[in-house]
């Protein structure tokens, strides 16, 4: 039996990238509509657990996938219904959440004090990615470990890496995301710069697009600002978060990140503006609406 913790857009892909491969799983969510809704879907072989406890109680391979320090707080420490007061020497815990490389090996901790073993496990690739199977994860911790669960992790990824020790693969995560808001930022304020000249913003995009500025991951999420998805891919609040814990680790270290810095702050504005729970792409036509108005 494998488990899932956290059914939100990221989550819910992987997990039904495993129910698709015709694993049993056992799944949780804060909200159990979602759930619930899970399991309609996929049917007998999914059950919904209460509590992330009750999911460590069924299932020996545990996945998770949530939004914060905050919500593995407590995901993880709960007393009551907490992961780790289940765990044991048969679990192994595959973390994929973006969390602050800090609270990763707090967490690393807490498991091996149970006998089991956590993964860092970060991914890259968004959800068309995930829904496909197709998402790098780099992961830090035990080699062991992560060769006892590849062909589980195989279902969810084309590649998976070992690239070093709890915190290492969460910095990486961190560099990442931190160069998709700058990348979002130094879009938009070309296309501002290109708008004022009298051409559409359709046209602005459609030619930066097919320029060699545009990175695999501006050729999927820009057109988000023109056509939104149902449910955001990536909010404004996550990418927030992102950006808050690189700069919490690179003051710790003693390294400045100005842009990021920068780019962190007018994404405060953005949120203050109502944009917090908005798909990442809905700056652009914030920002250019604010300063092109």
């Amino acid at each position: 039996m494998y488990g899932m913790i956290g059914l939100g857009m990221m989550g819910r892909a992987m997990a039904g990238r495993l129910a698709e491969a015709g694993l049993e799983l056992v799944v949780y969510n804060r909200t159990t509509a979602k759930a619930e809704a899970f399991q309609a879907k996929y049917g007998s072989q999914v059950r919904v657990a209460l509590s992330p406890r009750a999911v460590a109680e069924q299932a020996t391979v545990i996945f998770s996938m949530v939004a914060d320090d905050r919500a593995m707080e407590g995901i993880a420490f709960d007393e009551t219904t907490g992961l780790i007061g289940a765990l044991g020497s048969q679990h192994i815990w595959v973390d994929s959440s973006t969390i602050s490389p800090k609270m990763s090996r707090r967490l690393t901790a807490a498991a091996a004090e149970r006998g089991a073993t956590r993964l860092e496990a970060p991914v890259s690739g968004s959800v068309d990615a995930a829904e496909s199977g197709r998402l790098l994860m780099f992961v830090g911790g035990s080699a062991e470990a992560l060769d006892k669960v590849r062909p589980v992790v195989a279902h969810l990824a084309d590649r998976v890496e070992r690239i070093g020790e709890v915190g290492q693969a969460l910095s990486l995560k961190l560099a990442m995301n931190l160069n998709i808001a700058i990348q979002i930022e130094g879009f938009l304020e070309g296309m501002m710069l290109a708008e004022r000249s009298g051409l559409s913003r359709e046209t602005v995009i459609e030619y930066m697009l097919a320029s060699v500025i545009a990175s695999p991951m501006l050729k999927y999420r820009v057109p988000f600002a023109l056509n939104p998805p149902a449910e955001p891919w990536f909010t404004n609040q996550l990418m927030l978060k992102d950006l808050d814990l690189a700069l919490q680790q690179a003051n710790g270290e003693g390294t400045a990140l100005p842009v990021t810095a920068l780019t962190a702050d007018l994404l405060r504005i953005a949120i203050r503006h109502g944009l917090g729970n908005q798909e990442l792409a809905a700056l652009i036509p914030y920002m250019a609406d604010l300063v092109n108005p």
